[in-house]
């Protein structure tokens, strides 16, 4: 049985660290070389919900992806344009916080393994 969404951006977040960290194991595994910047872009672009409904139903639940996001937008966006630029922006920051803070407890744990 599928789980019931509750349109809170922390099920996008949780969804686009799962993809992240597989994403990051099979370049490992592959050895293929890649670019932070870009897997996380590349992950928050296919984690944005694509249908109305869900846009709309992740907009009433976080009012915050309701603002125009000038840098994003275009001159006269749509409704789910702004909806969508808005939790591209949301997924992109915080895989980057991840990305920082795993690579912060990577260093500590380094420098305490080496006292």
């Amino acid at each position: 049985m599928e789980e019931k969404k509750t349109y809170q951006l922390q099920e996008l977040y949780d969804q686009a660290i799962d993809d992240l960290d597989d994403r990051i194991a099979w370049c490992k595994k592959e050895k293929e070389e890649y670019e932070t910047y870009d897997l996380i872009h590349e992950i928050a672009d296919n984690n944005i919900p694509i249908y109305t409904y869900d846009l709309l139903q992740y907009a009433s639940h976080n009012f915050e992806l309701n603002d125009p996001n000038e840098e994003l937008c275009t001159e006269h966006p749509s409704v789910t344009q702004v909806i969508q630029a808005n939790i591209y922006q949301w997924l992109s920051d915080h895989l980057y916080n991840h990305i920082e803070n795993t690579i912060q407890v990577y260093k500590k744990r380094k420098t305490e393994g080496e006292k």
